[in-house]
């Protein structure tokens, strides 16, 4: 066993196809089939079934890909950590995420830079279409953005990568007549005052609403966090925005802030990921932000 046939099996199965990864690795198919051969009678086992529509992966199969997946993985981030232990990182980032996520984007950032101090970083918060579309103009180094079912399946001209998934909920301050309750019902939302966000998702939860339930009321829309958050406290009004977004903040975490289901009311999936260049790949600070940001996500220690 070799590291060429794992990365062979790998790649048929992404492809589902030998022809098709021979291709992409820029290697002949009879080299791969034999190669692939050659693992099966290692292992004693049949890792595809291969016929003339193409090579699908075998019970037994998947789990081998999914370990060779995982042992690459661990393999190129060993190449990924001696080439930062040897080599003086320097340079500009930047990355833009969705409200909420700079909690944890902060920690990571922060940590980066007490490691590599000649490593200049810039993070901005912005809206999920915002985000993507300066990823795809090259303004940004790297996006962490919500996206829908419904986008996830439409050619975006860029991967994605998902970390969660959540949806909508509604935020009250700890004052409100409402932070007692875990739900609110539809109905109730419409005698209501709302300070929004201004991101695309939440502007489509609302349209959504007005379509199913009627209009609401929204006293401004902004950008600023701040404002919204110091609004929510002062009892002013409520806001509407992803669950993924409230569950980190600091705000909510000590009690400030308080979420609350929208029921019954049925909402697309919302999923919260890195966006990626689909023909290019990330660089190797990138990629090592985006590790490091999934270990603060799940309560890694960085060190």
């Amino acid at each position: 066993m070799n590291l060429e046939q794992l990365k062979h099996i790998v790649e048929v199965a992404k492809c589902q196809s030998i022809s098709k990864a021979s291709e992409s690795l820029h290697i002949t198919q009879s080299g791969i089939s034999l190669s692939i051969t050659a693992l099966e009678k290692e292992l004693g086992l049949k890792i595809f079934k291969r016929s003339r529509l193409g090579a699908i992966p075998t019970k037994e199969g998947k789990e081998i890909i999914k370990k060779s997946l995982e042992a690459l993985n661990k393999i190129q981030e060993i190449k990924e950590e001696a080439y930062f232990q040897t080599h003086s990182i320097a340079g500009e980032l930047r990355f833009e995420g969705i409200p909420g996520v700079m909690p944890s984007l902060i920690k990571t950032v922060a940590f980066l830079k007490r490691k590599y101090p000649n490593l200049s970083i810039e993070i901005s918060e912005k809206g999920s279409f915002e985000i993507m579309e300066n990823f795809r103009q090259n303004k940004i180094d790297a996006g962490f953005v919500a996206m829908s079912q419904e986008m996830l399946q439409e050619k975006i001209g860029l991967d994605f990568e998902p970390l969660v998934k959540g949806k909508m909920v509604v935020c009250v301050g700890k004052n409100s007549p409402l932070s007692g309750r875990k739900t609110i019902h539809p109905q109730e939302l419409k005698k209501e005052t709302f300070i929004l966000y201004k991101d695309d998702y939440v502007n489509w939860f609302i349209r959504d609403f007005t379509e199913s339930f009627g209009q609401v009321h929204i006293l401004f829309t902004t950008n600023n966090s701040y404002a919204i958050e110091k609004a929510l406290i002062e009892g002013v009004a409520m806001t509407i925005g992803h669950d993924y977004s409230f569950a980190n903040h600091p705000l909510v975490i000590s009690g400030e802030l308080v979420t609350l289901e929208v029921t019954p009311y049925l909402q697309q999936t919302i999923y919260f990921g890195w966006l990626k260049k689909r023909d290019e790949p990330l660089s190797i600070i990138s990629k090592q932000v985006i590790q490091l940001f999934k270990r603060e996500l799940t309560g890694e220690d960085l060190l």
